[in-house]
């Protein structure tokens, strides 16, 4: 089972809570691939939920600061979500297959520690700054004001 390490840290409340969140839901699935089929695709939904629930944060946390790197990062979201959806359906098609199994025990928590590392971290300290300077979030309207 996932090992959580200092270096995963972003520092961010938020963002390291759903983190967690989504390495306890990948044990959660991993050990549902080793019980009756029916507990599997609850397990992927919850998975599923979380991920797209943590990404949009991150999207919208990347939007909301301007993030200098926020299309590199979303395509990274894209392609991973796409890879994920192919599983959930190699779930359903063959079930707790070797290859399913590889992607929920190796493949999935490889992919979620290069992420925090390479594309999340960055971002981490990105809004640490940000947070630390007192600058608040552009409003999304150009901060014209209604009259």
């Amino acid at each position: 089972m996932e090992e959580r390490s200092q270096e995963l840290l972003l520092n961010h409340e938020l963002l390291d809570g759903q983190h967690a969140e989504i390495f306890r839901l990948v044990d959660a699935l991993a050990l549902a691939l080793e019980g009756p089929r029916g507990g599997i695709e609850p397990a992927a939904a919850a998975l599923a939920d979380a991920l797209v629930t943590h990404l949009a944060t991150e999207e919208r946390l990347m939007d909301d600061t301007l993030y200098p790197e926020r299309a590199r990062h979303r395509s990274a979201h894209e392609l991973f979500m796409a890879d994920f959806l192919q599983l959930r359906e190699m779930l359903r098609d063959e079930g707790p297959t070797d290859a399913a199994r590889e992607w929920i025990t190796r493949r999935i928590p490889e992919w979620l520690r290069f992420h925090i590392s390479v594309n999340d971290f960055p971002l981490g300290v990105y809004l640490g700054r940000r947070a630390a300077q007192g600058v608040p979030a552009p409003q999304r309207d150009g901060g014209r004001r209604p009259s």
